[in-house]
Parts: structure tokens; C-alpha cells; sequence
């Protein structure tokens, strides 16, 4: 059965006028927003502290500023420097297959600009059983489905980015992008226990802490592009209380008319007193933000508070910039570490179809059940 276009064309003209309403409410929230932003900026200690005390026990993220909470910036002029940017996906394993395993594919591309280094892409690549993600932590057979596969997956682009970067600073400063969030977010998942979770954690860590030992000469930022969140939104509500019937604004919201295309925010520091926070589980890591517009887009950058020094800041939004320009609004070195690490649906096929394969030359019998065998044979 397909979508049946007449029902759903009849009921378009309507859903796009309450968009519209949506649209113009949402006009008048920013507007409100704003001024508490001016308000916030006019006594930023001030305001800062009635903030905290106001968010305080309450599992509500929230963003506090360093500096002008209002400030704008322009991208500095790019200098020499190696840009690292590393990707993964990931094949999860298939209950229905032969052979339960996984892969993870973390792609990269190594780019010296003024920099005497060699470009480089490339992709690492990594297969195992099931077993081998749940061997010591039987509990993670109760974790949702792939849990344990996007950990790892997670901590291998944290590790490549480590064994790329440090490397490429002999030649001079370097950035290190990454695609996402800045810290893995399943880490503090209920959903499995601190002995499923600790060797993951701590390899995260460990890849951390040898990325704030480089010192001054590297940048970091993770890069999201059109956010949703609302961080500084919370912040700004604690200052100006919104109507209840206000529509939900995001941070992108705010700065969207705030910002001229290259310019970037403040730096911001996310916090929470919620438990069980992924900054609690990497003490020394916690995380730092700024929003940077690109053409139209507002993205949010996540950054290592240690790395949140004015001359790294400036190096990462300068690159940032010029990246995008590079590549038609995002990150060239992201999306050239994309392109290594893509796994097709053909690829997909085919590992399916080769492990299928290996397993039978091995004696292995394929066990079938009734809804793949279904889907393969419809019948009235």
C-alpha cells in the first residue's frame, strides 16, 4: 500500500496555515527572548547567578555565558593549519542473520592548508561477534537494540581523531572535527549497567585526556548542523518566563537575526544538576558552546571547556568558516570524512550476502523464520 496522496493532499492547505499561525507566535516569542538576551547581557553576573539559583536540583540543561551573553563575532582570517575530520557508521548486529556480528567503518580526511603534510582519506574498518560488545556485561542483552555497537563506534572516531591529530601538530597547529555531539550521550544510558559501560567510558577518557595534553596548538569542536537545542533558551525563560502558549523556541531561534553570516556567539558552558550527566562520567571534559551562522544555517559547535581559550576559539571558528565556504555551507573536512565512511545499503547487501556465504562453506546452517521469509514471498 502506498500513501494515498488524495487523502493527504485535501488536509495540506490546513496544516500549512497552522504553520503559519505556528510561524507568527513563534515571531513574538523570539522577540521576548531577545530582550531578556539584552537584560542578561545589560548584568551578566547578576543574571547569571538568578539563573543558577532558579535551575538549581532541576534536570533542566541549561547554558551560562563567559563572557557578553549578547556578543557577536566576526571569523578571524584563516592561518596556517591541518584540519582533521573523522566520521563513522556502523552495521548493527542483525538478530535474523547467520552470524551475529557487527562493523564499524570510521572514515577521515586529514587536510594541511599552509601546513607541510600530505593530504589525506581514508577509512579504518573493524568487525566482531555479538559477543565480543556484550562479552563481560551480560546485561547489555536487555539494551536496546545496536546500544553497544554505537559506543563503540562512538569511542573508535574519538580514537582515530586522537591518532590522527597528535601526529599532524609537529607540523603546527591543527582542529579536530567531529560530527555530532562532542561527548558520547549513551554513556549515561539506564539501560545498561557502570560494568557494561565502564571499559567504553573509559576509553573515551583516556582518547580526552590525550587530546587536552596537546596544549594550545589544537583546536576541537564538534559541529551540528541546524540544531534543536535550547539551552540558552532555558537560561533566557528563567530571566523572561514565557506565555504558556508560547511555541517552543531553540537556541537557533534566537541568534538566527542576531547573527551575520560568519559570525559566531559567545561562548557559552552547557550545565545541569541532573544526575548521571556524561560530563560527570569524564571529569576535567566538561562542554562549551558557541553558535555559528552559515548561510542561512545556525550551527551549534561543542568544544572541550579546556579547549575554550580566546586563541583556539578564534582558530576553530576561522576554520570553521573557511570549511564551510570550502563546501557548500559545511565542513569540507567533515564531509570528505563522511564519504569515507558511508556504508552503503549495496554494502550492507553485500556483507550480508558474503557472511551468508562464508557460513555456509563453514557448515553453518541459516536458520529461517517466518517474517523474513514473508517479506520474501508475498502471496494472496
Amino acid at each position: 500500500m502506498t500513501l494515498r496522496m488524495d487523502t493527504v493532499a485535501a488536509e495540506l492547505p490546513a496544516l500549512v496555515a497552522r504553520h503559519e499561525q505556528t510561524r507568527v507566535a513563534a515571531g513574538a516569542a523570539i522577540e521576548g527572548a531577545r530582550a531578556a538576551l539584552r537584560q542578561w547581557s545589560a548584568d551578566p553576573v547578576a543574571a547569571s547567578a538568578r539563573i543558577e539559583a532558579a535551575l538549581a536540583g532541576r534536570a533542566v540543561p541549561y547554558a551560562l555565558a563567559e563572557d557578553d551573553p549578547a556578543a557577536t563575532f566576526p571569523a578571524p582570517a584563516p592561518a596556517p593549519v591541518t584540519v582533521v575530520g573523522v566520521d563513522g557508521s556502523s552495521i548493527t548486529p542483525d538478530r535474523f542473520s547467520t552470524v551475529r556480528c557487527f562493523a564499524v567503518n570510521i572514515g577521515h580526511a586529514l587536510l594541511p592548508y599552509g601546513v607541510p603534510l600530505d593530504p589525506s582519506f581514508d577509512a579504518v574498518a573493524e568487525v566482531g561477534l555479538d559477543a565480543d560488545l556484550l562479552e563481560g556485561a551480560p546485561d547489555m542483552r536487555r539494551a536496546p537494540r545496536g546500544l553497544a555497537t554505537r559506543l563503540l563506534r562512538d569511542v573508535r572516531e574519538l580514537e582515530r581523531g586522537v591518532e590522527l591529530v597528535v601526529p599532524a601538530l609537529e607540523a603546527g597547529p591543527a582542529v579536530l572535527l567531529l560530527d555530532g555531539t562532542l561527548l558520547p550521550w549513551d554513556l549515561h544510558t539506564r539501560q545498561a549497567s557502570d560494568e557494561a559501560l565502564a571499559p567504553y567510558r573509559d576509553r573515551t577518557l583516556a582518547a580526552l585526556d590525550r587530546l587536552k595534553a596537546c596544549g594550545e596548538p589544537l583546536s576541537m569542536g564538534a559541529y551540528i548542523s541546524a540544531s534543536a537545542a535550547r539551552e540558552v533558551v532555558a537560561a533566557l525563560e528563567v530571566l523572561a518566563p514565557p506565555p504558556p502558549s508560547a511555541p517552543l523556541l531553540t537556541d537557533g531561534d534566537i541568534f538566527r537575526g542576531l547573527l551575520a553570516p560568519g559570525e559566531r556567539t559567545a561562548t557559552f558552558r552547557s550545565r545541569s544538576t541532573r544526575p548521571g550527566t556524561v560530563e560527570s562520567l569524564l571529569p576535567g571534559h566538561d562542554v562549551a558552546l558557541f553558535y555559528i551562522r552559515v548561510d542561512d544555517d545556525i550551527a551549534r559547535v561543542e568544544l572541550p571547556a579546556w579547549a575554550a581559550t580566546p586563541s583556539r576559539v578564534d582558530r576553530l571558528h576561522a576554520t570553521l568558516v573557511d570549511q564551510c565556504e570550502r563546501c557548500d555551507g559545511y565542513p569540507r573536512a567533515l564531509q570528505e570524512a563522511h564519504e569515507q565512511a558511508v556504508i552503503s545499503a549495496a554494502d550492507r547487501e553485500q556483507f550480508e550476502r558474503l557472511l551468508s556465504r562464508l557460513a555456509g562453506d563453514a557448515g553453518i546452517r541459516e536458520r529461517r523464520n517466518g517474517k523474513q521469509h514473508s517479506k520474501r514471498r508475498r502471496s494472496i
